[in-house]
């Protein structure tokens, strides 16, 4: 039999000994460092067992091991008797949080140590394992969603961040007597917040105590502003640091959202006229347009201490004008101090020399330019009348037959209805569309006008498209305008003879349809196929397969917008510049009114041969009708 030295069993029953007492005294390694450290087992550990009971085996055997009230029995008292967790608990939701859940079980460490669970640092964490999940909020009847991510990124978590005092969840919410927001005890009860922010905010509560806004608080008014009504709430933000341009305009929107609101303001026999006339000044101006530096609500106005302008401690009583004014401008004289106000009384002197000015300068704006834009509508019409005069003089070829010109002005005419129609619609508070509007197009006028002009120019594009396979000049048309190789190299020596110069051997000269005329027919032709589907789906969506996705009707309106952005400006970038603008046609090509060109024009822009195609296509027209 093998022998042991004495020296080996005593290092293995050492060993054994070693395994046994930590199976049995976990006190000793888990509770190390923690607040529980000189406990032992059986004083958490006990028989006497815990309030809380669920039906879940697991649960209930580690609750019956647990019993904090032995050591915490106020704050257990108050936990289940006040605080919405500790009532819920009680009550059976097994969702709701219980001691260990917030502070651990061994590892409870001293709330100054930054690796506690409820340390400020560590709070948001902590509070994340039930307010991070979307649908326990929603479970649990609460309403505002990320909370936990929003309040990481407030200026609260920041200052904690970097060691300064900043607001932690129990600092608002309380603890061990948290509160449901709607609870007349709650601290962040609408009428209450202002005392929970005065404890860090003590300078600023006091101020606001003192406002008009709170006044209207205290008998009950919920329309009026409190601390997060302008900071927000867990996504808590400083105005004071943000000097940055979305910062300075944020702070300006806090004040406009209500006080723009014009049934709210009638509430209160108030009106919109700050607001908008705020807007309409250089402060407003300037902040709303570039974001530069100009005066914000909070610059004349105490954001703090709302006070009307008839209280003498009010920024703007005309006694603080000059001084107010002053922080901007220097040192202000009183009447530059008055020249800027929201309201202007009618018995004032100033108002009805302003008015008259102002009228005067309506009237001569009207007279002036309107007089300038008739005369030279004249001047173009009559350039017009001379142009097609002068042609009449010389020899001329047929470009575009009375068929085709009707077309071309249905087309044009359905085209603008269009246009003005439909963004109308999708720009309503514009100028112009104020303008047709006011003079009566109602949206049931816009929306019939609008269908009716795209169901002409469909009917137009069909028309069109018989004539170009049914009639021997059509398809004769057909045929030139489909694309062809030449129109690559006409394109390149066409940029060859722009670029280089007047080269008159340079020079290009094309068929019956160069590559520009034949781009727009057929961007023409591209551009009404998708119009017409995505306007069918829009307008009957009723029709549209329950099988197909619900994205096609998003995408068909999406379509439909761009598609017509993309129309109306082809049209006015570059058919308006060869059709009106082009040196060579100005004041404009008038074949599309008259159906002519001169051999002149024709033999600088064409090539021997397409102006003999079209002499031809004349003679059969002419031929044809004789027949």
């Amino acid at each position: 039999m093998k022998q042991y030295s004495g020296k080996k069993i005593i290092l293995f029953l050492s060993l054994i000994t070693m395994i046994f007492s930590f199976s049995l005294s976990p006190s000793e390694i888990s509770l190390k460092g923690s607040v529980h450290e000189d406990l032992s087992c059986l004083d958490c550990h006990s028989e006497k067992g815990s309030h809380f009971s669920y039906n879940d085996k697991e649960t209930k055997e580690y609750t019956k091991k647990v019993n904090c009230q032995e050591c915490h029995e106020d704050t257990y008292s108050l936990y289940i008797t006040k605080d919405i967790h500790g009532i819920a608990l009680v009550n059976g939701n097994k969702e709701a949080p219980n001691c260990q859940n917030c502070h651990g079980s061994h590892n409870i460490l001293p709330i100054s140590d930054s690796a506690n669970r409820m340390s400020r640092k560590n709070q948001p964490d902590t509070c994340k394992n039930c307010h991070g999940k979307a649908e326990f909020n929603k479970s649990q009847g609460i309403f505002q969603r990320n909370m936990i991510s929003k309040y990481k990124e407030s200026v609260h978590y920041k200052a904690i961040n970097v060691g300064k005092k900043g607001a932690t969840c129990t600092d608002c919410h309380n603890h061990h007597n948290i509160q449901p927001s709607i609870s007349a005890d709650s601290t962040v009860r609408r009428e209450g917040i202002m005392k929970m922010c005065s404890t860090c905010h003590k300078k600023e509560a006091e101020n606001y105590i003192r406002s008009a806004h709170y006044k209207a608080l205290e008998h009950g008014n919920y329309d009026v502003p409190t601390c997060t009504t302008c900071h927000g709430g867990h996504d808590m933000g400083s105005f004071k640091n943000q000097n940055s341009a979305k910062g300075n305009l944020s702070q300006q929107s806090v004040c406009i959202n209500c006080h723009e609101n014009e049934r709210m303001m009638a509430r209160y026999g108030l009106d919109t006229v700050p607001v908008r006339s705020y807007k309409k000044s250089y402060h407003g101006l300037a902040r709303l347009g570039s974001l530069d530096v100009s005066a914000l609500c909070s610059d004349c106005h105490d954001p703090h201490k709302a006070f009307p302008k008839t209280n003498p401690l009010s920024r703007v009583h005309k006694d603080n004008l000059v001084e107010t004014c002053g922080q901007c401008h220097g040192k202000v004289s009183k009447n530059f101090a008055k020249s800027y106000s929201h309201y202007k009384l009618l018995d004032n002197p100033g108002t009805k020399i302003e008015s008259l000015v102002k009228n005067i300068y309506i009237i001569l704006i009207i007279a002036v330019i309107g007089g300038m834009i008739l005369f030279i509508s004249i001047i173009w019409l009559w350039a017009i009348r001379q142009k097609i005069k002068n042609q009449r003089k010389l020899k001329q070829i047929r470009r575009i037959n009375k068929f085709e010109r009707i077309s071309h002005i249905v087309l044009i005419t359905t085209f603008i209805l269009l246009v003005i129609t439909g963004f109308a619609l999708k720009f309503p508070e514009s100028f112009w569309a104020k303008t047709i509007y006011s003079v009566g197009l109602t949206e049931l006028v816009r929306k019939i006008t609008h269908r009716i002009s795209a169901v002409l120019m469909v009917v137009d594009m069909l028309v069109f498209g018989f004539y170009i396979v049914l009639f021997k000049r059509g398809r004769g048309l057909l045929f030139e305008i489909l694309p062809k190789k030449r129109d690559f190299t006409d394109f390149f020596k066409t940029i060859t003879f722009l670029l280089k110069g007047n080269k008159r051997k340079l020079q290009p000269r094309y068929g019956v349809f160069n590559f520009g005329e034949k781009f727009e027919f057929w961007a023409l032709i591209w551009g009404t196929v998708i119009m017409l589907i995505s306007g069918m789906i829009l307008w009957f969506p009723k029709l549209i397969p329950e099988t197909w996705p619900s994205w096609v009707f998003s995408i068909a309106g999406i379509v439909h917008y761009f598609e017509a952005i993309l129309a109306t400006l082809a049209i006015i970038i570059w058919h308006f510049f060869f059709v009106i603008f082009h040196p060579d046609e100005y004041p404009m090509n008038t074949s599309w009114l008259t159906g002519y060109i001169t051999e002149k024009e024709a033999k600088h822009r064409f090539e021997e041969d397409a102006i003999i195609k079209m002499k031809l296509a004349n003679k059969k027209t002419k031929k044809e009708k004789n027949n």
